[in-house]
């Protein structure tokens, strides 16, 4: 995934929308869209959408919260069960419930952001360049902790057959 350094946009990045209405997956896909992003991915049944994930290796999950046949509460659960923590994407909770105690349970459970319908198309937007910025640190985070990892491998390697690197 790389930012476009004019839009600051992801214009690559792997969005998947998973919402039981297919009103709602279309019109954050048209938004999306518009705003840049190439690969966005619109599921409608929750189960396909898990068993899918994998697959789709999405960078930024927008999930609705009171879906049928599961919720969102058990498509966090279902997921956190499939992908390791350092894999898993930013999940951006989209619902039209505003209570409090949703609100909690979302972020308590897993979610990174919760936005009430309906929303502010702008406020979305820099919601979700945001998480995708976030996305794109944590992955050259990790990238840079396996370059270390070799190298270090490779000086253990060394030492144990009594060379010693330039410099060390």
């Amino acid at each position: 995934m790389q930012l476009d350094p004019i839009t600051n946009v992801a214009k690559d990045a792997r969005i998947l929308i998973v919402d039981d209405h297919e009103v709602n997956t279309a019109s954050l896909g048209r938004l999306l869209r518009r705003a840049g992003y190439a690969i966005c991915i619109s599921i409608t049944d929750p189960g396909e959408a898990l068993a899918k994930f994998d697959g789709i290796q999405p960078d930024l999950l927008l999930l609705d919260w009171h879906m049928e046949p599961f919720s969102g509460l058990d498509f966090i659960e279902a997921l956190k069960n499939r992908v390791p923590p350092e894999e898993m994407p930013p999940v951006l909770v989209l619902t039209a419930d505003v209570s409090p105690a949703t609100r909690r349970e979302a972020l308590a459970i897993g979610a990174t952001d919760f936005l009430s319908k309906p929303f502010d198309p702008s406020e979305l937007l820099l919601r979700i360049r945001n998480l995708l910025g976030t996305r794109l640190l944590h992955r050259r985070l990790q990238d840079y902790r396996q370059e270390l990892e070799q190298t270090l491998a490779e000086l253990r390697m060394l030492r144990q057959a009594g060379a010693s690197p330039a410099g060390l």
